[in-house]
């Protein structure tokens, strides 16, 4: 089987959908050497040092880098398809939401979620213009939808009205570079590097509305102050949209002093963090998966997250849930925090022994497993 994957998004600095796809594609060249991937990337693209290049796994780089959004479009829909033909590739995999109009090749697409569609305000004005219009039209020309989730198969049968035997729930895994980090060597130089508190809440992923990190801010502030923690909050993670005001947030808490905001964290660095962690918060409004969570858990971290689908559905029994909509959210979020930090009842130890459980069900080898399967059924 000749599969030809969209890695068009693959520059710059990556976060999960990136990083997703990468592991995805190192699965399938250990378990299917004898299938041929050709991922079509933009001249920037930095290779995959896990696969490199040979002649079942070749990469086919586009004249233009990848932060030229519009022209990355254009290519998509007008070239990628002849591309693939030219190729003679049997399949085209969409790995982040699109596919090209008129399509004729068979394909996969994969949805990560549909939050354009169904809270918009979490999204650009752009992005959720633009996926008002691809994410249908990816979805109606696919033969087969691949989500990573329960709570978003559900999502896409509801929006874009789906037949639930055309859509395959495939989740993300975690690798075993995720495992506990006990070197104090270690800790020591990160807790130098980055300035971080002796003991610090940690959350990973991208500053953006949809994460709540204001939310997070709130509750861990008055969590501080109403049990004289001696806790800091630190916050890995890129600065998306819609969040400038953030640090005018810390200063108008007067929270500097504990508050950290460390910018991107590469992948290569966050086993260290989690492993530092007494406890990684995801706050989300939404999500699709929740990467962050299956990664603290394989480091030893207690988890906490919002009551929110998808969350709930990777996290299990193994994460402390607190609803995030109640009437006073703060409040739940706080009561939260001071459980886990004040380690009442003992639930650190057993959040840590149910996570540890809990993410060994998650591997990419069966992600590529689940994928293979999707595009075998494409074909047939």
């Amino acid at each position: 089987m000749h599969i030809a994957i969209d890695g068009l998004h693959l520059f710059g600095q990556y976060s999960g959908v990136q990083y997703a796809l990468t592991r995805l594609l190192a699965a399938l060249g250990r378990q299917y050497p004898d299938d041929t991937v050709t991922l079509f990337a933009p001249r920037d693209f930095k290779g995959l040092p896990d696969l490199p290049e040979s002649e079942r796994f070749r990469v086919r780089r586009t004249w233009f880098p990848g932060r030229w959004r519009g022209i990355r479009t254009l290519w998509r829909d007008l070239r990628l398809q002849k591309c693939c033909y030219r190729q003679r590739c049997d399949l085209l995999h969409g790995a982040t939401y699109a596919l090209p109009p008129a399509l004729s090749l068979p394909s996969v697409v994969t949805l990560h979620d549909v939050i354009a569609l169904t809270h918009p305000l979490f999204c650009t004005p752009g992005s959720a213009r633009i996926q008002k219009i691809v994410l249908p039209r990816s979805a109606q020309a696919a033969r087969r939808v691949i989500v990573p989730s329960e709570a978003v198969f559900r999502e896409v049968q509801r929006v874009l009205k789906i037949e639930p035997q055309r859509i395959d729930v495939v989740p993300w895994g975690v690798g075993p570079e995720f495992r506990p980090v006990e070197d104090r060597g270690l800790h020591e130089e990160a807790r130098r590097r980055w300035n971080l508190p002796e003991r610090f809440v940690l959350f990973v992923g991208t500053l953006e509305p949809k994460k709540n990190i204001e939310g997070l801010l709130r509750a861990f502030v008055a969590a501080r102050l109403n049990r004289n923690l001696p806790h800091g909050l630190v916050f890995a993670g890129r600065t998306g949209w819609g969040v400038s005001h953030f640090a005018r947030d810390i200063r108008g808490h007067a929270a500097e002093d504990y508050v950290r905001l460390l910018g991107y964290v590469p992948e290569a660095a966050l086993p260290l963090l989690y492993s530092m962690a007494e406890v990684c918060v995801l706050p989300s409004h939404v999500e699709g998966f929740g990467m962050p969570i299956l990664e603290a858990m394989a480091c030893g971290c207690p988890t906490i997250v919002s009551k929110i689908p998808a969350l709930m559905e990777v996290g299990g029994n193994a994460t402390r849930v607190c609803n995030t909509f109640a009437e006073k959210p703060y409040q739940e979020l706080r009561e939260a925090l001071e459980e886990v930090l004040l380690d009442q009842g003992g639930i650190r130890a057993k959040l840590r022994e149910k996570g540890f459980k809990r993410a060994a069900k998650f591997t990419w080898e069966k992600t590529a497993e689940l994928t293979r399967e999707s595009y075998l059924k494409a074909l047939s």
